[in-house]
């Protein structure tokens, strides 16, 4: 982790347990207000750096869950939530992940659902893997986005938000340090589209970011498919989520001082 830590000088152990605390609180509606918790109204009054610092040290928690073996398949359990979506019984809308592009070929015969949705879920999660790992920490990355293309609050709380359903509600993908800085990239432009009314032009972004326009287009609709259009996020959701990240990495206020 980079530059991080909790306010006790430490993240508590084990990490799992703690993405896993975060996880069962932060997607449902918001709690009742306790004295001295996050309000509703708190979230506007949230700088976005502190946000983004709650990005950053989130982000960086779950890639430390992949072990440094494991980087070359980005993908975690992919194959039960693709059974899951073919019986109907995932957590989101339960129909299969369809794929655009010269990439995908018919399957052979006796090929299920299932099957098909693993091929699928593998292709999109490639197209966020790095041929290795690159030189400039997430801390720097999210500081050169946010300086050039500074964006809410809100787009950093949902960024984080959709990462968590992916990462460990959904598993589609795991998230490590070769795929981490394209998929918070891809996950801060569709939250800029889903919950701003205006926003940065596409080339500025991809320039900023270090990818071609093509390459964000990619990463855009790649990342819009792995989070099964799931993408609507309101004040209760972000709140709850903003409350869990406090309370158990601390508050970040100087991220881009």
């Amino acid at each position: 982790m980079t530059g991080y830590s909790s306010e006790d000088g430490a993240i508590h152990d084990p990490q799992s347990d703690v993405v896993s605390r975060w996880t069962q609180s932060d997607l449902g509606p918001a709690r009742e207000d306790k004295e001295g918790a996050l309000k509703s109204d708190d979230i506007d009054q949230m700088p976005p750096a502190s946000a983004l610092g709650l990005l950053c040290v989130y982000t960086e928690l779950l890639a430390k869950q992949t072990p440094i073996d494991n980087l070359d398949d980005c993908r975690v359990d992919a194959f039960p939530l693709a059974k899951d979506r073919a019986q109907g019984d995932s957590v989101s809308s339960g129909e299969a992940t369809p794929v655009s592009g010269t990439e995908i070929h018919c399957c052979p015969a006796g090929y299920n659902d299932a099957g098909r949705d693993l091929i699928q879920l593998g292709i999109l999660s490639k197209r966020f893997l790095s041929r290795r790992v690159p030189s400039i920490t997430l801390k720097d990355y999210l500081l050169r986005l946010h300086r050039y293309c500074p964006m809410s609050t809100a787009v950093y709380l949902a960024t984080s938000m959709y990462l968590t359903r992916m990462v460990t509600v959904e598993r589609t993908i795991s998230l490590n340090h070769r795929n981490m800085h394209r998929l918070v990239l891809a996950g801060l432009r569709v939250a800029m589209k889903a919950l701003e009314d205006l926003s940065y032009p596409h080339s500025r972004i991809a320039k900023v970011g270090g990818v071609t326009e093509r390459e964000l287009s990619k990463l855009e609709i790649s990342f819009c498919f792995l989070a099964d259009f799931e993408l609507r996020v309101d004040v209760s959701m972000l709140t709850n989520h903003a409350r869990a990240l406090e309370e158990n990495v601390g508050y970040y206020s100087d991220i881009a001082s």
